[in-house]
């Protein structure tokens, strides 16, 4: 039972603490209105809990009682504290409801911010209300809002789940204070990064944060959610500041280096004021292909890939080890650039590539 629920269950009004100092005094309600100058219709109601002890009568009770007027005030405003937390109690109920959409096991699992392990409803809403940082389930953010016209063509994706990672990447990205966004440096950044493909992603993640943390993207990887089917994720959280999230989908390391670029072409090339949303079952508009085209060519710029493909008829183990130390970059990548333009099959020289 939560700390909320517990305090519901101890509370007493304020009139209840006077009934037993009249009692103790041996005095009436009519003898205290005498004595305070408040008319008894009035000390009858503060008692039953509809009229609130005011700062004066507060003051009035301490000459009354002897009692300082700070206690007065502070047990009226625990009681009028408590009547708005019954009230959000019922609420409560009502947010049951959106329970069903959401990962909460999963995301307890993870140790996530505010989502303790629980399996009371009331206590999940709670947790999630926290979580959002919201005072009800039902709300409705700028991020939210862009994500309900998305549409995706697996029939189990999951909007609350996508909603429900992205959220956990703010909360990650807010923790830190960020310089200022910047698109140039951004540029630069990614030569940058490029210059460490040549080792697994995660190897190198550390070091990755760091250059986008110069150039203000906050950088977060986050295992998927179910039903988010999401490769990765780049918008601008504030006017100041990017968040490029990737995600484990694939659970192969040239996917991730590939997204990577992929998400940062977003944030240089197109509108700042979209969300860009990289899923594996998306048809590719002109945005995307644009994005996809700045990855591939800057893991292996195209020139380069398209001479080792003329020159090329058999691909061995051997050939692409040496392509891909002439380069700079991974075998993984280097073989699941191949596999994707179907020069290879799914199947081939798989034991080349990083498994995450």
């Amino acid at each position: 039972m939560s700390n909320q629920m517990k305090y519901e269950e101890y509370v007493i009004a304020p009139g209840e603490t006077i009934l037993e100092l009249l009692e103790a005094n041996c005095m009436t309600q009519l003898d205290l209105s005498d004595k305070t100058g408040i008319n008894k219709k009035t000390i009858n109601e503060i008692i039953k809990g509809k009229a609130p002890i005011t700062t004066s009568t507060a003051l009035k009770l301490e000459y009354v009682f002897n009692i300082p007027a700070s206690f007065w005030n502070n047990l009226e405003s625990s009681y009028r504290e408590s009547l708005e937390r019954q009230k959000d109690l019922n609420s409560l109920e009502k947010d049951e409801k959106y329970l069903k959409d959401i990962p909460y096991s999963e995301m307890s699992k993870r140790n996530w911010d505010w989502i303790e392990k629980t399996k009371n409803a009331q206590e999940r809403v709670i947790n999630l209300r926290k979580f959002f940082s919201v005072a009800s389930l039902d709300f409705s953010t700028e991020l939210k809002r862009k994500l309900a016209f998305r549409k995706a063509e697996n029939k189990n994706f999951s909007l609350e789940s996508l909603y429900c990672w992205l959220r956990y990447g703010e909360i990650q990205s807010n923790k830190i204070e960020y310089p200022k966004f910047s698109s140039e440096k951004l540029k630069s950044g990614a030569n940058r990064i490029r210059e460490l493909a040549n080792k697994s992603f995660l190897e190198q993640y550390e070091k990755i944060k760091e250059i986008l943390f110069d150039c203000g993207v906050s950088l977060v990887y986050e295992p998927h959610l179910p039903h988010t089917y999401v490769n990765g994720v780049s918008y601008k959280v504030s006017c100041d500041k990017a968040i490029i999230m990737l995600s484990d989908r694939g659970k192969r390391d040239d996917i991730l280096w590939f997204t990577l670029f992929h998400e940062i072409a977003h944030l240089i090339k197109h509108s700042k004021k979209e969300i860009f949303i990289d899923q594996e079952d998306d048809s590719k508009n002109e945005l995307e292909l644009e994005a996809d085209n700045y990855a591939q060519n800057i893991l292996i710029p195209n020139h380069i890939y398209h001479r080792f493909i003329r020159q090329n008829s058999l691909y061995t183990e051997q050939e692409i080890k040496n392509f891909s130390e002439q380069n700079n970059v991974s075998m993984g990548i280097v073989v699941g650039r191949l596999q994707k333009d179907k020069i290879i099959g799914w199947n081939e020289l798989n034991h080349l590539i990083t498994r995450i």
